[in-house]
């Protein structure tokens, strides 16, 4: 029985010169004697400290992959250990870290797994994990079935990478993909550590393991999540939770309840205890973005958070002691708005402790090329992309010459339109153009371009370029006009006000 299962297990595996169809037919087959959901292929980058998803296959179906998972060094060094065992049974994802930290970014619902590790020449390739949704449901027989199969799954791997020029870049033996790799400036989730964000990545460096309140301030967009993910994971919380909360996102009446949680009987409907997000963040970090949204009631009871580390559920007595890290975040000018009398001035010096300010994307355009090398990746694993959609010399100086209003939020979703249009490429921004530079002709029949980078003598009435200005944020938006992302937000200006100049100025 045995020998007939190897026999036609290596048929199916040797079926046809595309990966994800001999899978798909080894899958099939194997299905039968194995309790399996699914099973996937990924090989070890050593030189990346990376893991990267080629295959996967399950009941729906069959599919290549490139993405692509860090991991820590130490994990890395783990793969690269000779003394692994060549099969291992993982019946709980979660008591094998290295499977629990990038699987499940890439499939879902993995808990446990048969692990067979690829060998070639005596060094690791990668792993074929043999996937089920339940927990438990592996044996030992199980694992000696599939231990036979590794000499060809390792070997239909290898062709198919040559094939598709990745195991040469694996190797370091193809300097073109290497050289474009290694300018993927990324440390810790940030694009362009050592090129435009270099100094804030030196002040992350210099603050990440101090407990001191951070203050990050930055247009809408920028990246100062990112920012801030960088800070908790470069901390010495980075093992604790990293909780965040869009300040502007929460109505007012759910301030309290929201970040502080509240007491069984607080009010009505309260039917039982609820954990509040300062509680949820005890031992780690928080990141309060949009902290100009907070109202003056709200901004009182955070000042006696951040002097007493405590805070009161609402309708409780009794003061819950808290441990963590406060960083903060606005797109707001909060010293205006203290002159404004809308952002308490004591507040306002218990965050600016150490303030960062995050560059626009049209201040580091020398980031944009990896900006756009590493969305695309994002983006092609997103939609299932065969291979990477080109971007030529000329499209990209396009993205280049663009303002970028909505900084790097407006360029995924810029990226993410153009893969929609061409997802084989080359991706054509063709769209972008009008925005550049409008013509808007005047009532004198003069007609002036509209751009912010180039600034004309010839002016045109104030209304004209604001309803120019409006739209143009409006198209960034795709139309939306309250809440995050929206052009109030965008605009830095009240989202009622914003819709009595639109029906000023006759902006539908």
């Amino acid at each position: 029985m045995e020998k007939h299962f190897y026999h036609e297990s290596t048929l199916r595996l040797c079926s046809s010169l595309q990966l994800e169809k001999s899978l798909q037919s080894y899958f099939e087959f194997i299905r039968d004697e194995l309790p399996i959901d699914g099973l996937f292929i990924n090989i070890f980058r050593k030189q990346f400290n990376d893991i990267q998803f080629i295959a996967h296959v399950n009941a729906n179906q069959s599919c290549t992959l490139d993405r692509q998972i860090s991991i820590p060094e130490e994990l890395a060094k783990c793969l690269d250990d000779p003394q692994r065992p060549r099969v291992r049974i993982v019946n709980d994802i979660e008591h094998d870290p290295i499977t629990a930290l990038v699987a499940p970014k890439v499939i879902s619902g993995i808990h446990s797994l048969i692990i067979l590790r690829m060998s070639i020449e005596n060094t690791h390739l990668g792993i074929v994990g043999f996937y089920a949704k339940t927990t438990g449901v592996f044996r030992p027989r199980h694992a000696d079935l599939i231990a036979p199969h590794m000499h060809a799954l390792a070997l239909i791997t290898a062709l198919n990478l040559r094939g598709r020029n990745l195991l040469k870049e694996n190797e370091a033996l193809s300097k073109q993909n290497v050289n474009l790799r290694r300018t993927l400036d990324v440390q810790n989730g940030v694009v362009g550590a050592n090129s435009g964000l270099k100094h804030v990545m030196q002040q992350v460096q210099s603050i990440a393991k101090i407990n001191t309140t951070v203050l990050m301030l930055g247009e809408t967009g920028c990246g100062k999540e990112v920012i801030a993910n960088a800070i908790h994971e470069l901390s010495e919380r980075s093992d604790k939770p990293f909780i965040k909360v869009n300040c502007g996102a929460i109505p007012d009446t759910l301030i309290d309840s929201e970040l502080f949680g509240y007491e069984k009987g607080a009010f009505t409907g309260a039917e039982s205890r609820k954990i509040g997000y300062f509680e949820q963040a005890n031992g780690g970090t928080i990141f309060l973005d949009e902290i100009g949204e907070l109202p003056l009631s709200a901004q009182v009871r955070l000042l006696r958070v951040l002097q007493n580390s405590c805070i009161t559920r609402v309708g409780g007595h009794d003061a819950v002691q808290l441990d963590i890290r406060i960083v903060a975040a606005t797109h707001r000018n909060l010293q205006a708005m203290i002159h404004r009398e809308v952002f308490r001035e004591d507040l306002w010096y218990r965050l600016a402790i150490f303030p960062i300010e995050i560059p626009s994307l049209r201040q580091r355009r020398t980031d944009i090329p990896l900006l756009v090398q590493h969305f695309i990746e994002q983006l092609s694993a997103k939609f299932n992309l065969p291979q990477l959609p080109r971007v030529t010399p000329e499209q990209l100086n396009i993205l280049n010459q663009y303002a970028w209003p909505g900084n790097v939020r407006e360029l995924i979703n810029v990226l993410e339109r153009a893969i929609i249009q061409q997802p084989s490429g080359p991706l054509d921004f063709g769209f972008l153009a009008p925005h550049q530079g409008e013509e808007i002709t005047t009532q004198a029949n003069q007609t002036v371009i509209i751009d912010p980078n180039y600034a004309s003598d010839k002016l045109v009435p104030l209304d004209v370029m604001t309803r120019k200005y409006i739209s143009h944020a409006l198209r960034i938006t795709g139309g939306k006009l309250y809440g995050p992302g929206g052009a109030a937000e965008l605009l830095d200006i009240n989202a009622n006000t914003l819709r009595s100049k639109m029906k000023k100025l006759g902006i539908v």
